[in-house]
């Protein structure tokens, strides 16, 4: 079978996974009057962990989850004192001024660690589990992309560590992991690339775990988020331009970056509704149970995106996409491991590999009987880009 066949059949099936699981969910709702229960209080309300809580992706899942007022969240991260653990305990301030004791805040929490683990997860209803390829210690973070076997390693102790933590926890019913697009292409399309070892590699977690018996559900997602244009960890949840040297090797004029071609159809995801979609799987365990489950927020190639920018500027501002060469990648990547995930994830997303699950905004449909998403453009008016003038920029 040649790959666009793979690719198309793949996709396809996706659609219509996501749309039996939404009728599901509909239905519940139907026949329950449109919720699945009323909140009570906060002491009665189901309790969910969620580890890696400073990171991009689980600080919105504990905002998300805390914001529908149906769980107590118990927000597990390693290290205080860093500027994203101030985001966390500001969420946590504002948290408490409305619901007294619906976040909890767990720091000194080693994924390495079964025993903190064990202790953390406690009492728990659900746990969202986050694992990297990454190490850290005293700071320094171990980049493990052209490193298979000390990077594999890393994951699996992490895992190991986890599953002991669930198996001395039966309170814990439902696990949701958090991976990359599905594999669409290997062992089915004819010459098809090799896949990356640590996208293989999460793939099969999930099916290792429930090997274990352990009850997952499977979020594919893509690692494109739209945070990567724009993000601030400040004090408060919002995404900002701003004088930092991040911003200013983001959007501007003329400048709108990418690491594909600008005609490639990449699947975008912004992290609240990462959050949004979690809080759905705990709330209908009857549909999303041991299920793998796609989503994404859009579907755009790089010119789509300037020509967004260009359409919502308020002041006739021309952007321009500008491309990350790929032989640049390839030649940092020599020096420095840094490049290594973007480089091979575009890679293997690429027009020759793998493809995102989504072959356009209109395959999200069926997401949005559910959940609006975040487009496009309201990241870009979040962001001050619609207000940005011909020449201004830094």
């Amino acid at each position: 079978m040649n790959r666009d066949t793979a690719v198309r059949l793949a996709q396809e099936a996706i659609k219509a996974k996501n749309k039996r699981l939404v009728d599901a969910v509909l239905r519940i709702r139907a026949e329950t009057g449109g919720t699945s229960a009323a909140p009570g209080p906060v002491s009665a309300l189901p309790t969910i962990a969620v580890t890696c809580a400073t990171g991009w992706e689980c600080y919105a899942i504990v905002d998300e989850l805390v914001q529908t007022g149906k769980f107590r969240v118990r927000a597990l991260y390693r290290t205080p004192g860093t500027q994203a653990a101030a985001r966390l305990e500001a969420l946590h301030a504002r948290a408490e001024k409305e619901h007294p004791g619906i976040l909890t805040l767990h720091s000194g929490v080693d994924m390495n660690s079964q025993e903190a683990l064990t202790r953390s997860f406690a009492g728990c209803d659900g746990v969202v589990l986050y694992n990297t390829a990454n190490t850290s210690k005293a700071g320094k973070i171990t980049n493990h992309g052209n490193d298979p076997v000390g990077g594999r390693a890393a994951v699996m102790r992490q895992v190991t560590a986890a599953l002991g933590a669930l198996k001395a926890n039966p309170s814990v019913k439902h696990v949701i992991t958090l991976i990359f697009p599905t594999d669409k292409v290997t062992g089915i399309a004819d010459d098809a690339p090799p896949i990356p070892w640590w996208i293989l590699q999460k793939l099969r977690l999930s099916d290792f775990l429930r090997g274990q018996g352990i009850n997952v559900t499977c979020i594919h997602r893509p690692a494109y988020y739209y945070a990567m244009h724009r993000v601030d960890y400040a004090t408060t949840e919002t995404q900002y331009r701003g004088d930092s040297s991040l911003s200013k090797t983001m959007i501007r004029e003329n400048n709108l970056p990418g690491v594909t071609d600008p005609d490639f159809l990449v699947n975008w995801i912004d992290v609240r509704d990462v959050g949004k979609w979690v809080g759905t799987v705990f709330e209908y365990p009857q549909v999303f149970s041991n299920q793998d489950f796609s989503i994404a927020s859009s579907a755009h190639t790089g010119d789509e995106l300037v020509a967004l920018a260009e359409k919502n500027n308020r002041h006739g501002t021309r952007f321009r996409y500008k491309q990350f060469p790929r032989w640049l990648m390839k030649l940092i990547s020599i020096f420095t491991d840094e490049v290594v995930y973007p480089l091979r994830y575009a890679q293997w997303y690429g027009d020759d590999g793998n493809a995102y699950d989504f072959a356009s905004n209109d395959d999200l449909a069926d997401l949005e009987r559910i959940h609006p998403r975040w487009s496009f453009e309201r990241e870009l008016e979040g962001w001050g880009i619609n207000d940005i003038k011909p020449g201004k920029q830094r």
